[in-house]
C-alpha cells in the first residue's frame, strides 16, 4: 500500500463508523449484484426463482447487518470486545438462520435449487468481501481510537 492509499484509508476511517466500515463491502456487494441475479433466476426459474434469490439475498444481508452491529456496539465497550462477542453472535446469528430456512423449508413459493445456489454464492462473497476488508482494516483499527488508547 502506497502513501497514498495510506492516506485515503485514513481519511476514509475517520468519516466511517466501525459498522459502516463492516457493512459497506457486503451492502455494495448486494446492491450491486442482486438487480442482475433476480433478474437472472426470474429468466431462467420464473417467479419462483426471482423470489428464492431475492429472500437468500435478504437473509445474507440481515445477517451481515447484525454481525456489524453487534461487533460495532461490543467494540464502544472495550477494543477488545468485538473479538468477545464474535462467536456467541454467530451462534445466535446462525440458529436465526437455521429457523429462518427451516420456516421457509416447504414454502410453496421457494425455488430450492435458486434459493441453495443464491445463498451459497452470496454467504461466500459476504465473506470474501469481510476477509478482503479485515485485511486492509486489521481488526483493532475499527474502532481504535489514537487520541484515548494508545498501546
Amino acid at each position: 500500500m502506497d502513501s497514498g492509499e495510506r492516506e485515503r484509508a485514513e481519511e476514509e476511517a475517520d468519516l466511517m463508523s466501525a459498522e459502516t466500515r463492516m457493512l459497506r463491502p457486503a451492502l455494495l456487494w448486494s446492491l450491486a449484484a442482486a438487480g442482475p441475479v433476480v433478474g437472472i433466476a426470474y429468466w431462467i426459474r420464473g417467479d419462483h426463482g426471482a423470489a428464492s434469490a431475492a429472500i437468500a439475498f435478504g437473509i445474507v444481508l440481515l445477517n451481515a447487518i447484525a454481525a456489524a452491529l453487534i461487533s460495532g456496539a461490543a467494540s464502544r465497550m472495550h477494543t477488545l470486545a468485538a473479538g468477545f462477542v464474535s462467536l456467541p453472535s454467530f451462534a445466535i446469528r446462525m440458529a436465526a438462520i437455521l429457523v429462518a430456512l427451516a420456516v421457509l423449508k416447504n414454502a410453496s413459493f421457494i425455488d430450492k435449487p435458486t434459493f441453495a445456489l443464491t445463498f451459497g454464492a452470496a454467504v461466500t462473497a459476504v465473506l470474501v468481501l469481510e476477509a478482503r476488508g479485515y485485511v486492509r482494516t486489521p481488526w483493532l483499527a475499527l474502532t481504535f481510537d489514537k487520541k484515548k488508547e494508545s498501546l
